[in-house]
């Protein structure tokens, strides 16, 4: 069963929110230029794919729904490990993050799958 728009516009805010300050904690907090450099990129990441995820909250079809999935799961596996290893030190964990990548890769490319349905496969 999917969950409704809205329950999916709330992880894309939600998302958007833990990325906006994990990026501040990353920029005022981490004095470490690597480690800061870790959490820029978890948070870019993430930012986009929150803005991305929100507007997929929108869209219906089976291909959208598959793209949602990806992006959360690419959240939690790249931005998430990124997170850990930066903020507890957990080294272990980026080996999680090649695994988020491509989630987030599959879900861009469901995104266009979805949208050469939704075009009938024509172009124009």
């Amino acid at each position: 069963m999917q969950p409704a728009a809205g329950g999916w516009g709330i992880a894309a805010g939600l998302s958007g929110f833990i990325a906006v300050v994990m990026g501040a904690v990353g920029a005022h907090a981490v004095a470490d230029a690597h480690t800061a450099a870790l959490v820029d990129t978890a948070s870019l990441y993430e930012l986009i794919h929150a803005g991305v995820l929100l507007w997929l909250s929108r869209i219906r079809g089976n291909y959208a729904m598959a793209a949602r999935w990806m992006f959360l799961i690419g959240t939690v596996l790249f931005c998430g490990t990124l997170y850990l290893k930066a903020l507890m030190g957990w080294d272990a964990v980026v080996r999680l993050a090649p695994f988020g990548g491509v989630s987030f890769m599959l879900g861009w490319l469901l995104i266009a799958l979805q949208s050469s349905m939704s075009r009938g496969g024509t172009d124009g």
